[in-house]
């Protein structure tokens, strides 16, 4: 019997897993496993980059995602893992300069880590009368294409960045869009970030659509990331009276805008969800990454002294009503 008072519940069943305890990571640290964790290891975990960012000239492509990783049943070590979550690519606000990569995010040592890449920067937009570097840069998602120059190359599309760079196996992300033509009348639109779930979309009459993330709520349960949602592509830009500015990928892809003196701006990337940025008028930067643990844990129930029901509340791993 606790000599200090206490609280009796129902008997105690040191290896029944009563519920689950999710652990979100927003900053770089340290992650300790649960002392109640039924089975040393992870149900999944989930390792988000860093979202690429975008550039201010022009007709500027959409920034690609941060690269999205989610492994199931991860071994977890008694000792603490490192996480470093990586932060949104910078913007760019130099004539002809493609925006920033974002940032790798890394969970584990360095022996067995799961690495996310960062996202790929938006591609430069054109430049009157000089070369740009106008195609969208790789990364876990790539960026999608910005304008091409008219005087330098007057035909063709400027490609997006590849996705899943370096590669892995579940892919972690998708290529950006494509970039159209400047000479091509009657609209300038660059080419939409690629997402964790689909590719970014070429830009046409409009800006091209960033590609959507992946939603896991029904790993983690709702009220995580952008409605569930992680690693969505930034818009690309409509730059000359298309039908408008892309859309961002549901997953914290900024909103595209519209060309100078049109009224449409373009968004940042979400923070924490390794959004890419919107392309536009003005220079956005990507969302930072994530890192998400989700463990099984022992039922907290039977006889329990103060101190202990105080540690387990602290740490949320109480059974609140033999649930």
């Amino acid at each position: 019997m606790p000599t200090n008072g206490g609280l009796i519940g129902k008997e105690n069943l040191p290896n029944q897993t009563g519920r689950t305890k999710v652990t979100e990571i927003t900053s770089s640290g340290n992650f300790t496993i649960s002392p109640n964790n039924t089975t040393s290891t992870a149900d999944a975990v989930l390792v988000v980059a860093g979202g690429g960012g975008s550039q201010s000239n022009g007709g500027n492509g959409g920034a690609g995602a941060g690269g999205f990783r989610l492994l199931y049943d991860h071994p977890l070590p008694a000792s603490a893992v490192p996480a470093t979550i990586g932060a949104g690519g910078a913007n760019s606000a130099t004539l002809g300069e493609s925006g920033g990569d974002g940032g790798n995010s890394v969970f584990g040592s360095a022996s067995n880590p799961i690495t996310s890449t960062g996202g790929g920067g938006g591609g430069a937009g054109y430049i009157n009368g000089g070369n740009a570097p106008e195609g969208g840069a790789p990364g876990g998602s790539g960026g999608g294409g910005g304008l091409r120059n008219t005087a330098a190359s007057a035909s063709g599309a400027s490609p997006g960045g590849n996705g899943n760079t370096p590669p892995v196996t579940p892919s972690q992300g998708n290529p950006g869009g494509d970039g159209k033509a400047a000479s091509a009348a009657p609209a300038m639109a660059s080419g939409g970030g690629g997402g964790a779930g689909a590719a970014g979309g070429d830009g046409g009459n409009g800006g091209g659509a960033g590609g959507v993330g992946i939603d896991v709520s029904d790993v983690f349960g709702p009220g995580y990331g952008d409605s569930g949602f992680f690693a969505g592509g930034g818009g690309g830009q409509d730059q000359d009276a298309g039908t408008g500015a892309g859309a961002g990928g549901n997953g914290g892809g900024g909103q595209g805008g519209t060309g100078p003196g049109s009224g449409g701006s373009n968004e940042d990337g979400t923070a924490n969800t390794g959004g890419g940025a919107g392309s536009g008028p003005t220079q956005k930067a990507g969302g930072s990454g994530i890192v998400i643990v989700k463990e099984s844990i022992r039922q907290i129930s039977g006889m329990w002294s103060m101190n202990d029901q105080y540690e387990y509340k602290k740490n949320d791993e109480w059974c609140e009503n033999g649930h």
